[in-house]
């Protein structure tokens, strides 16, 4: 397919350009999370022996695909403002290729060594197109159509999150299910890869952007730097504590479920798909509500609805404790669901995904609208730096929590204070 100049920006989401760059995203999340789930059964059923080593080995796969962000986060976002950004997106691409292959090896030997090292190179390709997708989105689309391509972006990463968690769970354990997943992510990379070739060329660079390749300078300064965008910077900071409060309730819904409403993983797979499409009906709502303009004066309204939610959430579910006590089975799907009002925890974890949804896709439009188009990358990047770090923050202070004894209920009722804390912060230090 033949490259063409983006002189003038997209007037519709249904171009054939940003449908490109939406599906090479999206096949990229779904790419990640169908080999790291697989990885995570294949750790837990096959390459662990105790239930000690088996959270050790899942820990540190969730540690190291995190780890990139921190590590080249700023180098990603220096060369995405430096090169042409529709090249980079294709070379990656290709070295997702690449990497899948050595995943499918790993995968067929059941190495834990290369799937470690796999999960790194997954991990570090995602830090590098992270700033590329979002800092790309402003010179394809109009400002009128910013904030709905944002809420496709944010709504759909959620779905292709679910459905290659999903997928890469369901498909390992089949027979020769090795083989299909090892097949299915070195296929989805090559999609995504051809697709790439749909992304028109932008002209937007900016030759002159310093290449630091000294991470832990160069990290320094990219953050430092980003206060010459206030708006943005606050924008930053407001969608990285999302990020908290969103890898704290994807972490812990399996333990809530099993151990506070005391039901089986088919219960989970339904928490994780009310919470993943909520964000993503949000992010859709986000576009309507939002359409003459973005702006920031219910956010903090927003944040106080997540809160009660979320405290809704783990009053419902706790309460079960009450009821079920003795009982010696999970529940199952179709018991949870008639079991009042326990099953209200479905429907308020739901609804608080939307409210995150409606509360995060403004504050990416700011980020990109409130930044120069020279230092748009680099603003994305220390969105993706501040984003792992609060993810980090929010296993850390969950094990710790967890160390000294406390339940998760109690945690969680604490996540809902702390937020409203962030609430009233918002409403005095926003900025639009």
């Amino acid at each position: 397919m033949a490259d063409f100049p983006l002189h003038s920006k997209c007037s519709a989401l249904s171009s054939k350009g940003f449908i490109a760059l939406f599906g090479v995203q999206f096949l990229g999340a779904f790419n990640d999370n169908l080999f790291k789930n697989a990885m995570i059964i294949l750790i837990a059923f096959q390459l662990s022996q105790t239930h000690e080593q088996t959270g050790l080995y899942i820990t540190l796969a969730a540690g190291l695909f995190i780890l990139p962000f921190f590590l080249f986060s700023s180098l990603a976002g220096q060369i995405a403002d430096h090169y042409p950004k529709t090249q980079l997106i294709r070379k990656i691409k290709l070295a997702e290729i690449l990497i899948m292959l050595g995943g499918a090896v790993a995968l067929l030997n059941s190495s834990l060594e290369l799937l470690y090292l796999t999960l790194f190179l997954m991990g570090a390709q995602s830090a590098f197109f992270g700033p590329i997708k979002y800092a790309i989105l402003p010179e394809m689309l109009d400002e009128a159509h910013l904030l709905r391509g944002n809420g496709w972006f944010s709504g759909s990463t959620f779905i292709a999150i679910l459905l290659g968690t999903i997928a890469g769970g369901l498909i390992v354990t089949t027979d020769n299910g090795i083989q299909w997943v090892a097949a299915g992510v070195v296929l989805v990379a090559v999609l995504g890869y051809l697709i790439s070739f749909g992304v028109p060329m932008t002209l937007q660079q900016q030759a002159t952007v310093r290449i630091d390749k000294n991470l832990w300078r160069s990290t320094r300064e990219i953050v430092a730097s980003s206060r010459t965008y206030p708006a943005a910077l606050f924008a930053v900071l407001a969608i990285s504590w999302f990020w908290f409060i969103g890898a704290v309730l994807l972490s812990q819904i399996p333990t809530l479920v099993k151990y506070n409403l005391q039901a089986n993983e088919d219960v989970v797979v339904a928490f994780l798909t009310a919470f993943s499409v909520g964000i993503a009906l949000g992010a859709g709502l986000a576009g309507w509500w939002f359409k003459h303009g973005v702006t920031l004066r219910w956010h903090t309204a927003l944040l106080l609805l997540m809160s009660i939610l979320l405290a809704l959430s783990v009053w419902s579910a706790d309460s079960i404790q009450q009821t079920l006590l003795s009982s010696p089975n999970l529940l199952t799907l179709p018991d949870y669901l008639l079991l009042w009002p326990q099953n209200l925890a479905l429907l308020f974890m739901g609804l608080l995904a939307v409210v995150g949804g409606l509360y995060i896709v403004p504050l990416y439009t700011q980020l990109q609208q409130r930044t120069a188009a020279h230092a748009r990358a680099r603003m994305v990047a220390v969105n993706n730096i501040l984003n792992a770090l609060l993810m980090v923050l929010s296993s850390l202070a969950f094990m710790a929590g967890f160390m000294v004894g406390l339940d998760l209920p109690m945690m969680l009722l604490s996540v809902a204070l702390l937020n409203a804390a962030v609430a009233v912060w918002f409403y005095k230090n926003k900025k639009v």
